[in-house]
């Protein structure tokens, strides 16, 4: 094996690497692109999560094959949690709208067993008890960093989809601010607001869309 490249393990097969690849792109380079499932490439959808053991450590970490680095010796497995349907976001947030959306919210028995398991340090299970309660605003603010693995579902015998509902909360709250900010605009409606960014030639939306980022507001 060249010195400049450097020895990983992935499904039980040696793969050479270059030092500096993340696993993604190594497996890429390397003609094997298919072993790890890839969605983003940018630390996000949850697609490519493996388990990884590095060399002289039996403990078995998280993460994304997209964000992490080879080193030699390690050990790698895709670990993905199965994907399930999307729930369509919306912006009449509540709490009879997220149990419309998710009935398995008060399933929770807070077991703790979520918030042990996930790599990023969510307090997965008392997130969850601000989605029941509707401190939604609490809610989203601990799904920041959330990647998108799924182990919270996995590990979750209650079938609750923690971190489905955290990111469901965040978009449906997006949408709400959103429309609020549209609707608070020049014109009547959030629709005419979109008539007015869109229905023009291409310099004149450019020059509203750059207003509305800076003061909500589009002018006729």
């Amino acid at each position: 094996m060249s010195q400049e490249h450097i020895e990983v393990i992935v499904s039980g097969k040696a793969l050479k690497a270059r030092p500096g690849l993340t696993l993604t792109h190594a497996l890429w380079e390397a003609g094997r692109a298919g072993e790890v499932q890839t969605g983003c490439d940018g630390g996000v959808c949850g697609a490519c999560t493996v388990s990884i053991q590095l060399k002289g450590d039996s403990k078995t970490l998280i993460d994304l094959a997209c964000q992490r680095q080879v080193e030699d010796g390690m050990t790698v497995f895709p670990y993905p949690a199965p994907t399930i349907p999307a729930v369509a976001p919306n912006r009449e947030i509540s709490p009879e709208s997220i149990r419309a959306a998710f009935p398995t919210l008060d399933r929770c028995t807070k077991c703790g067993a979520c918030s042990m398991v996930c790599p990023m340090d969510i307090p997965v299970m008392d997130s969850v008890t601000r989605m029941r309660s509707g401190a939604f605003e609490e809610a989203a603010e601990d799904f920041t960093s959330c990647i998108h693995c799924g182990q919270c579902r996995v590990v979750c015998e209650d079938r609750v989809k923690p971190h489905n509902m955290g990111m469901w909360v965040r978009r449906s709250l997006g949408m709400a601010q959103n429309w609020e900010r549209l609707a608070g605009s020049a014109v009547n409606s959030p629709d005419e607001s979109w008539d007015l960014l869109l229905d023009c030639d291409e310099e004149t939306r450019l020059a509203r869309c750059r207003e509305f980022r800076k003061t909500g507001r589009v002018e006729s």
